[in-house]
């Protein structure tokens, strides 16, 4: 469903599988809402996980577990981001052996261009135009970043390209049948993600009724004319946080660094991510 004929439905909730299957395909290009280990959308990352689907092109502003997810199950041919880790625990293992060895393309972006970037794209602009350092060596690692022309005078004018992206996944704290979303923390670029979007997907800690709505309407950040579907998933950013329902599950990232230190297998990388995901309410060793 294109951005222009987007309607509300009372039917938009459905399950993962539903909501993502029929429309992942090779190559395509997916959005990561959140930030870093934040309110990442991984009860939807391990469905795309599981699919058949691959060679996907990731556009993420800071990544995290969710990248490494997708790295892990052999899904990636290119990452879009400026950042690409796990907070506390340094640099994400499999993002940065994909990136040294080349088996991925990664297109490196500052904070400011890659918002500039994502901006153009929730307009459909083709471009934005930004002030940038001529002597800057990003144009140099990103060929979505050209100079522009001086067309009123004036010098370090940049185009950035706007990124055509077929599908966004974004985590929330509540969400609305009809698809209006809430958080009551950050809501980093998630709402300009989802307008960039062709199809955008949503996993929700709960839904709320009319009357939980309309007494935190100020909350909303995603507009139900801009969600396709509402998936209910408690616990769906496991082993990252939801704030303010959980913080960061630390001892399932623990594990995962020092396995992946320890040359585990991919497949078995996988398997402690979404053991968060797994595991029952209120077990997991990093949860409020």
């Amino acid at each position: 469903m294109t951005q222009g004929t987007r309607q509300d439905s009372q039917a938009k909730v459905t399950d993962a599988a539903a909501a993502l299957r029929p429309f992942l395909r090779d190559g395509m290009c997916v959005g990561l809402g959140g930030f870093g280990l934040d309110r990442k959308p991984m009860a939807l990352v391990a469905e795309i996980a599981a699919v058949p689907a691959g060679a996907l092109v990731l556009e993420t502003f800071a990544g995290g577990a969710d990248v490494e997810l997708l790295l892990a199950a052999g899904k990636v041919a290119r990452v879009s981001a400026c950042h690409v880790g796990l907070d506390h625990f340094g640099l994400a293992p499999l993002f940065r052996a994909a990136r040294q060895s080349g088996a991925i393309a990664f297109d490196e972006w500052s904070e400011f261009t890659q918002l500039a970037a994502w901006r153009a794209a929730a307009e459909q602009a083709p471009y934005a135009v930004v002030p940038l350092d001529p002597a800057s060596d990003l144009p140099k690692v990103n060929a979505n970043i050209v100079p522009a022309p001086a067309m009123f005078g004036g010098d370090g004018a940049f185009a950035v390209r706007a990124p055509r992206i077929d599908l966004a996944i974004l985590h929330v704290e509540a969400a609305h049948p009809d698809g209006w979303a809430l958080a009551s923390g950050d809501t980093y670029l998630d709402a300009m993600l989802a307008r960039a979007a062709r199809r955008v997907v949503i996993s929700a800690e709960r839904l709320i009724d009319d009357a939980e709505l309309e007494r935190r309407h100020r909350e909303v950040h995603l507009v139900a004319a801009t969600v396709d579907a509402v998936v209910p998933a408690p616990g769906g950013a496991l082993p990252g946080s939801a704030l303010p329902d959980y913080m960061i599950d630390f001892a399932v990232l623990r594990r995962y660094v020092e396995a992946a230190a320890a040359g585990e297998p991919a497949d078995g990388l996988a398997r402690i991510i979404t053991s968060a995901l797994a595991a029952p309410a209120g077990e997991q060793g990093g949860r409020a």
